[in-house]
C-alpha cells in the first residue's frame, strides 16, 4: 500500500511497515506479516522461507489488521505479546499472569494449576493497565546486586576449593610422617585413613563444584535476561516476563549463596595414643572438617522510623524479637508500649499500650509473645490479627529478661540468676547456680558489663562467659542460630560479635557508622538480616560471613 511512511534507498515506494529481512538486504518490500517471536515484520517472500523452517514453524504471526493504524516507525504500537515459551509447555507462550500467587505460565498451566484463582490475567491486557517503570527499576537493581555478590561469593568459593585441595596434601603428608613412626601393623590404618580423607575431599569438591557450577549457570541467565530486558523496552508483555524470570533466578542464587560449608576444609588430629592401642584403632587418627570463624559482613543497610504520632516520647526501644511472619516486635520502654513492623515496607503497622514499662519481649509460638513489665508481671500477647492482651502472671522478683526454653519461660532476674516458669505461670524452679546439663537451647543474658551464653534443658549449664572493654553498658542480646551472638553496646555505639567460644570475632555494627545508642537487636535467619533498634529508628542490615560488599 502506497502512503506516508518508511522508504529505504531501493526504492521510491512507501509502505506504512516494510519487510524486516528485506529491508537489512536494501530492498523496499511491504509487510505481510508480524513475528511475534523474532519481532520483525515479513513480506509474503519471507513469510514462506520463516515457515518452512521446522525450529520456527511454533512462532505466532499476526497479520496486517493487528498492525495498528500508525506509520511502522511508530514502534509504541507494535503488538505487544510474551515471546517466551513456556518451561513445561514448550510450544506454548508464557501470557498468562496469576496475581494470587505473582506467577506466570501459559493457558496449559493455568488451565491445570491456576483453576481456583480468581485474579488471572492476560498478561497483554493486563501489562496496559499497570506502570512497570518501578519494578523494572528494582529488578536491574537486584540483577546488579545480586551478580556482584555472586562474583565475589564464586571467587571465595574458589579460594576455598583451592584450600581444600591444598588441606588434602598436608593432611596426608602429616598422615605419612605419623606412619613412618610406627611399625608394618599399621599398613591396614593407613589405609582406612587415606580412604577417609579422600572420601570427605571428594565430597567437598563435589559440593564447592556444584556451588560454583549452580552460581555460574545462574550469572549467565541474569545476564541473558537481563539483556532482555534492555531489547524489551517496548515490548512491555516480554519485559514483565523477564523480570518475573529474573527475580525467581535471584531468589534462587540467594539460596545457594546462604550455604555455610564454603570455607570447610579437611583436618587431621593425630592419635598419640595409638602405639598402646594400636590394636583396637580403626585409623591413624581422627580426621574431620573445620569451618573458619568469621565476623559478618555488611551488604547494605537501610533505616526506617518507628516513632508513632500518639508517641509522647522519644522511643527507647530496649528488646525485640522475629515473628514467624517476618515481622518485628519492638519493645517501646518510654512509650510503655509494644510495636510490630510488618516486614517488607517495615513500617509500623500495629501497637499495643501497657500498663507499665515493657523491659524484655521473646516469641512463645507462632501467634503469641511474652513481654516482661517493669511490675515484675509477665504478659503474653496474641498477634494473630491485631496486638492484644491475653493471659498474664505476677512474679516476686525482677523480670529483666525472657526466653523460650524446651516449652518453658525462662526469665531472667539479673545477669546470674534466672526461673523457669510454665506457659501458664507456675514456677517450677529457680535458677541460682547453673548446674551440668545437656545442650538443646542457647540463652545469652547480658549484665551490662559481662554476657553469659547459657545453655539449658532442666537446669541450664553457661556455655562461656564474655567480657570486655567494649561491652560497658550492653544491653540487648541475639544469636544467629549458629553459636554466633550479638551484642549491643549503648556506649561505644556498636554491635559485636561473639564467636562459638565467647571470643570477641570483631564489630559487626562499627561505630564508624555513626548510630547513636542501639539498645535492641535481633536476628532475621531465613533473609540473614540484622535488626538494631536505637532511639526513633530500626536500621536493617543485610549481612554475610562469606560476601564483602557494603552498599549504604
Amino acid at each position: 500500500m502506497a502512503a506516508k511512511g518508511i522508504g529505504t534507498n531501493a526504492s521510491d515506494e512507501l509502505f506504512d511497515f516494510i519487510c524486516s529481512p528485506c529491508n537489512k538486504k536494501d530492498r523496499n518490500s511491504e509487510a505481510a506479516k508480524y513475528c511475534v517471536d523474532c519481532q520483525e515484520y515479513l513480506c509474503g517472500a519471507c513469510v514462506v522461507h520463516h515457515s518452512s523452517f521446522a525450529v520456527l514453524a511454533g512462532h505466532t504471526l499476526v497479520g496486517r489488521s493487528k498492525f495498528g493504524n500508525t506509520s511502522g516507525a511508530d514502534i509504541k504500537h507494535l503488538p505487544s505479546v510474551p515471546t517466551e515459551r513456556c518451561t513445561i509447555h514448550k510450544t506454548k507462550l508464557m501470557d498468562m499472569y496469576c496475581a494470587d500467587h505473582d506467577s506466570i505460565g501459559c493457558h496449559v498451566c493455568f488451565t491445570i494449576n491456576h483453576r481456583p484463582c480468581q485474579n488471572i490475567h492476560y498478561i497483554p491486557e493486563f501489562v496496559q493497565s499497570v506502570r512497570q517503570d518501578e519494578n523494572v527499576k528494582r529488578i536491574t537493581e537486584e540483577i546488579k546486586t545480586v551478580m556482584s555478590a555472586a562474583e565475589y561469593f564464586m571467587k571465595q568459593n574458589r579460594k576455598a576449593k583451592t584450600k581444600n585441595n591444598k588441606s588434602k596434601k598436608v593432611c596426608l603428608k602429616e598422615i605419612k610422617s605419623f606412619r613412618a613412626d610406627i611399625n608394618e601393623v599399621t599398613d591396614q590404618l593407613e589405609k582406612a585413613s587415606v580412604a577417609e580423607i579422600e572420601e570427605n575431599h571428594n565430597e567437598l569438591d563435589k559440593m564447592f563444584q556444584l556451588i560454583l557450577d549452580n552460581i555460574h549457570d545462574a550469572l549467565d541467565k541474569l545476564t541473558k535476561y537481563e539483556a532482555e530486558m534492555r531489547s524489551s523496552q517496548n515490548n512491555p508483555s516480554q519485559l514483565f516476563v523477564a523480570t518475573k524470570l529474573c527475580k525467581e533466578i535471584i531468589l534462587d542464587t540467594e539460596k545457594y549463596m546462604k550455604v555455610e560449608d564454603q570455607r570447610t576444609c579437611l583436618a587431621f588430629t593425630r592419635n598419640q595414643n595409638i602405639l598402646k592401642v594400636l590394636q583396637n584403632c580403626d585409623s591413624l587418627g581422627e580426621q574431620n572438617c573445620t569451618s573458619q570463624e568469621d565476623l559478618y559482613e555488611i551488604l547494605s543497610h537501610k533505616n526506617y522510623n518507628v516513632k508513632l504520632e500518639e508517641d509522647i516520647c522519644s522511643c527507647c526501644i530496649i528488646s525485640s524479637c522475629m515473628l514467624d511472619s517476618g515481622d518485628i516486635l519492638l519493645a517501646d520502654n518510654s512509650n510503655r508500649n509494644i510495636k510490630r513492623v510488618e516486614c517488607k515496607t517495615f513500617s509500623v503497622q500495629d501497637s499495643l499500650k501497657l500498663p507499665h514499662y515493657p523491659l524484655s519481649v521473646c516469641k512463645v509460638s507462632k501467634w503469641k509473645i511474652a513481654v516482661t513489665l517493669s511490675n515484675n508481671i509477665v504478659q503474653i500477647v496474641d498477634t494473630t490479627e491485631s496486638l492484644l492482651p491475653s493471659s498474664s502472671f505476677k512474679t516476686d522478683h525482677r523480670c529483666i529478661g525472657i526466653a523460650v526454653v524446651n516449652g518453658q519461660l525462662m526469665v531472667c532476674e539479673n545477669g546470674k540468676k534466672a526461673h523457669i516458669y510454665t506457659m501458664n505461670g507456675k514456677r517450677l524452679k529457680a535458677i541460682d547456680k547453673i548446674s551440668d546439663a545437656n545442650f538443646i537451647s542457647e540463652i545469652p543474658m547480658c549484665d551490662g558489663k559481662m554476657l553469659q551464653h547459657v545453655a539449658d534443658r532442666q537446669n541450664g549449664d553457661i556455655l562461656w562467659v564474655y567480657s570486655g572493654q567494649e561491652l560497658d553498658n550492653s544491653c540487648g542480646v541475639c544469636s544467629d542460630g549458629y553459636g554466633n551472638v550479638f551484642v549491643c553496646c549503648e556506649e561505644s555505639n556498636c554491635v559485636v560479635q561473639a564467636g562459638l567460644d565467647g571470643k570477641h570475632v570483631g564489630d559487626v555494627m562499627p561505630m564508624s557508622l555513626g548510630i547513636k545508642n542501639p539498645q535492641a537487636v535481633c536476628f532475621d535467619k531465613q533473609n540473614s538480616k540484622l535488626i538494631v533498634a536505637a532511639q526513633n529508628r530500626i536500621h536493617i542490615f543485610l549481612i554475610s560471613r562469606h560476601v564483602v560488599y557494603y552498599k549504604n
